[in-house]
C-alpha cells in the first residue's frame, strides 16, 4: 500500500477520539484511518489519554468496590455445564455477527461507475444506500452525492484519465480524501489515503495524468468558486449546486 503523506491535524483526531465530530467529518476520518496506520496509532493513544483523564475525575476506590458486585465470577469457578452453555452462546453470537458482516459486504462493498468497480472502505459501506446518482461536472468529472446529514456536503468525485476540474478557490473548507488512483495540482501529487485540506486561501486545478483515473471522497462546508474559463458562469448558481 502506498504510504499516506497527508493526515488530519491533531485537533480533528482529538475530536474524533472523543466522539465530538459531526457525522460527515467522522466518516471522513474513519475512512482515512483504514488507509493510515500512523493515524490509527495516534487515535488509540488519544483514546487512552482521554480515558485516563476521565478516570482521574472519578472515585476509583468506590468504582472498584462497585465493580466487585457486578463482575461475573471467573469462568474456571463455574460448573462445567454452565461454562459449556456460555461458550456456545458466545460462539453463536460471533458466528451470527460474521454472517451479517459477510452479507453486508457482499451487497455494499463496491461502488460501480460504468465498467469500473471500486471496493469501498468499511466506513463507507454502511452508507451505500445513501449514495445518489452520478452527475457530470466541468472538466470530464463525475460526482455522486452522499446523504449523511449535517450542513457540510459529502460527494464522491471521479476524475477520468487526463481530466481536470477548472481552476477554483473555496468559500469555506474543502476536504478531499483519495480512495483510489491519484491526482495532482500545483502543490503536489495525492494518492490513496491522503487527507487534503483546502481553504479560502487556496486556489488550484486538480488534474489526472493520461492513463490515470482517481476516485475521491470530498466534504465541503461552502460552494467552490470557479476563477477561470466558462466555469465562472456557474458561480451565480453555486448555492443551488451546493444544496443538491
Amino acid at each position: 500500500m502506498t504510504k499516506v503523506r497527508l493526515h488530519p491535524n491533531d485537533e480533528a483526531l482529538t475530536l474524533f477520539a472523543s466522539g465530538d465530530l459531526d457525522p460527515a467529518s467522522s466518516i471522513m476520518i474513519s475512512t482515512h484511518l483504514e488507509f493510515c496506520p500512523h493515524c490509527r496509532e495516534r487515535v488509540a493513544k488519544l483514546e487512552t489519554l482521554q480515558a485516563d483523564i476521565a478516570l482521574q475525575d472519578t472515585d476509583v476506590e468506590v468504582d472498584m468496590r462497585a465493580a466487585a458486585f457486578v463482575h461475573p465470577p471467573a469462568s474456571d469457578t463455574l460448573p462445567a455445564e454452565l461454562q459449556a452453555m456460555m461458550a456456545n452462546i458466545m460462539t453463536q453470537d460471533i458466528a451470527d455477527e460474521a454472517m451479517n458482516d459477510s452479507a453486508l459486504d457482499e451487497e455494499t462493498r463496491t461502488l460501480t461507475l460504468g465498467d469500473q468497480a471500486y471496493t469501498l472502505p468499511r466506513a463507507l459501506q454502511r452508507h451505500h444506500e445513501h449514495i445518489g446518482p452520478w452527475s457530470k461536472l466541468p472538466g470530464n468529472i463525475k460526482r455522486a452525492h452522499v446523504a449523511v446529514g449535517g450542513n457540510s456536503k459529502m460527494n464522491f468525485i471521479y476524475m477520468d484519465s487526463n481530466s481536470a476540474l477548472p481552476e477554483h478557490t473555496h468559500q469555506g473548507q474543502e476536504i478531499t480524501l483519495v480512495l483510489a488512483g491519484e491526482f495532482h495540482d500545483e502543490n503536489g501529487t495525492y494518492r490513496a489515503g491522503d487527507f487534503v485540506v483546502q481553504t479560502a486561501t487556496d486556489k488550484h486545478v486538480p488534474r489526472t495524468h493520461e492513463g490515470q483515473d482517481c476516485l475521491c471522497l470530498t466534504l465541503l462546508d461552502a460552494p467552490l468558486h470557479f476563477t477561470s474559463g466558462l466555469a465562472t458562469l456557474l458561480n451565480p448558481f453555486s448555492q443551488l449546486f451546493f444544496r443538491q
